[in-house]
This record gives structure tokens, sequence and C-alpha cells, in this order.
């Protein structure tokens, strides 16, 4: 009797094994639907996922970390538009032109991310899932001996992982 049970014991167990490999792994990346906002907010793909670069949308004076009022207003829409198709995760890079000292400009840099950063909590972004960070001048986009080129410098960029 003891052996009749082990055949059926057996092939439940069996069964439960293969049933449990046949599970779906969670979805990784990100849905048609985010990428469909991403692209319409302006984030162009990268190889760390999707990046909005707001030179020259959102710029820093000389010397300024301060968000302007039109700053602000794209940086806080951006943020909506994000929380609203579940990106809860971003990563914020503070730029500075190469005017100065590097010290000077990475901390700078940090204070810009900061500013950014900020503003996305103010929308409802949870300031655990805001990765910040200061580049300083080591990542420009423009030429720094020109005028304008330092402005496009002074800046901050806003990176969506792929996952």
């Amino acid at each position: 009797m003891i052996q009749a049970l082990r055949f059926p014991l057996w092939a439940v167990l069996l069964a439960v094994l293969a049933l449990t490999g046949c599970q779906s792994a969670p979805p990784k990346g990100l849905t048609p639907e985010q990428i469909a906002v991403l692209k319409r907010e302006g984030f162009t793909p990268t190889d760390e996922g999707w990046a909005y670069d707001l030179s020259g949308k959102v710029l820093f004076g000389s010397d300024l970390d301060s968000l302007n009022s039109q700053s602000q207003a794209i940086v806080e829409r951006i943020g909506k538009a994000l929380l609203g198709v579940g990106i809860q995760r971003v990563r914020v890079d503070g730029h500075t032109d190469s005017s100065g000292k590097a010290a000077y400009n990475q901390e700078l840099s940090e204070r810009r991310a900061q500013s950014v950063a900020k503003a996305l909590v103010g929308v409802g972004m949870q300031p655990q899932n805001i990765q910040s960070q200061g580049l300083g001048s080591s990542h420009p986009v423009a030429d720094n001996r020109t005028s304008a080129g330092r402005t496009e410098n002074r800046r901050v960029s806003i990176v969506v992982a792929s996952y």
C-alpha cells in the first residue's frame, strides 16, 4: 500500500514542479505607454535608458543653481507626466560650464541637480526614488570657448533607466 501511494505523490510533485517553471517572470523594461510619454515629453534613448537633456530648455545662469519660473514649470510638467504612467525612479545629472575651479563646479553641478530633484519631489516623486549627482564640467554639450556654448553647458539632465 505504501508503494501504491508513492507513485501518485511522485506524479503530483513532478506536476507542481513543472507548473512552477511555467510562471511568467515579472515584466522588465518600460511599457509602450511609458515610452510614448517619454517621447512626447522630449526624452531620447541613450545607452542608459531615456534622457531629457535640459540644455537649451532648463538653463542656469552663470554661478546660479536655482530654477527660474519657466524651468520650474517644465520640470513639474515632466514629473507629473512620468508619475502619470508609473515611472517613479529617475536620475538627475547636474552640469556646469568650464569657468572656474573644478571643485567649485562640482559642488555647483550637485546643487543644480538637487534643485531639479526638489521640483520633482514637489509634484509627488518620492525623494528616495531620485538619484541626483553633479558631474561638474566633465560632459560638455557645446564649446566652452564661446558664451553660447557655456550657456548650453549649464544644464541638468533627467534620466529614466530602461531597467
